[in-house]
């Protein structure tokens, strides 16, 4: 009786245990790591949010700066890619398993690709847009397309790249410190393509011929990877110490900072403009939410709008539970 029990019991065992390692080992990538400007998010809600953290990518997602803007998504531990001003790039597969996200569209604007030209990433990604589709090689470059002028192009800043139109039978090899475009044609407004058989499309126009890269946007582009790898260091060590200040003195939630039972009074939905008082009557919500022994916001409860108009400002309040 006894071994029949156990080998009814193992398996849910051996599964209860695969089920919480796979939790533990949630995906870390892709993820959105820096930005600047205005940068809105679309995920797989269908929700357009404005970016204001670091986040990890689930599912899908769909990511547009403004024209000062720009945003950097770290696909792995090994490529990132960086979205520039007035541009829009897609996700539109993120595995829930893997966080392997297989497709790069490009709608519009510029994207920055940067891997080690040296190391091969974990899996192959395609880089897709109207004008072009491949697997995007190992190196660091400058991939545009401008669908109102039916233009794409690559600049490549080191490595080298096969480029041609999307399917496309012309090619050229790309090498560092070379661009190379592609000259669509426009009809009605849209880009125009020729309809093979199945469907198979293949844009009307032609490549141009390969040119040097202007060395002073090759210096810019290295100086500001430099720049960038620097901030991150620093701002990594300045939130470490503050971290460890912060511990220190006993705090143990963050986003706001706060002690074991303290309680956030946190204002959602609140008008932009408004930087000091939680206007309820403009849709304002005001929420309450305590920290836990294991350093998570838990408790979360929505409060009425008497209770909201005296304990809710603008910025998160941080203060001992009322209850």
């Amino acid at each position: 009786m006894l071994k029949n029990h156990l080998v009814k019991v193992l398996p849910l065992v051996a599964s209860f245990f695969a089920a919480t390692t796979s939790f533990a080992e949630a995906p870390k990538y892709p993820a959105i790591r820096e930005w600047q400007g205005q940068v809105w998010l679309t995920g797989k809600d269908g929700k357009r949010l404005q970016v204001r953290s670091k986040q990890v990518l689930r599912e899908k997602a769909l990511l547009e700066t403004s024209a000062s803007a720009l945003v950097k998504v770290q696909l792995d531990a090994k490529r990132s890619f960086t979205l520039l001003g007035s541009g829009e790039v897609s996700l539109p597969i993120i595995s829930w398993e893997s966080g392997e996200a297989p497709v790069v569209l490009l709608k519009s604007g510029d994207l920055y690709w940067m891997q080690n030209p040296k190391e091969k990433g974990p899996y192959n990604v395609a880089v897709r847009s109207d004008l072009f589709e491949f697997l995007a090689p190992p190196g660091n470059y400058i991939l545009s397309i401008n669908p109102g002028k039916a233009f794409a192009g690559v600049k490549m800043l080191e490595g080298s790249m096969e480029f041609s139109a999307l399917n496309g039978e012309e090619s050229v090899v790309v090498k560092s410190g070379q661009q190379v475009g592609f000259q669509g044609v426009l009809e009605g407004g849209d880009i125009a393509y020729d309809v093979l058989l199945q469907g198979k499309k293949i844009p009307k126009g032609h490549l141009t011929a390969i040119a040097p890269v202007d060395a002073h946007e090759l210096t810019k582009a290295a100086d500001a990877e430099k720049k960038r790898l620097l901030d991150a260091a620093r701002k990594q060590a300045k939130d470490k110490a503050a971290l460890a200040q912060a511990k220190r003195e006993g705090v143990i939630c963050f986003n706001p900072p706060a002690k074991l039972n303290e309680c956030a009074w946190t204002c959602l939905n609140n008008p932009k403009k408004e930087k000091k008082n939680c206007l309820i009557s403009a849709g304002a919500t005001c929420q309450r939410q305590r920290c836990n022994a294991n350093g998570d916001w838990a408790e979360q409860t929505p409060l009425d709008a008497e209770k909201a108009s005296t304990a809710c400002k603008a910025q998160p309040v941080v203060a001992p539970c009322d209850y």
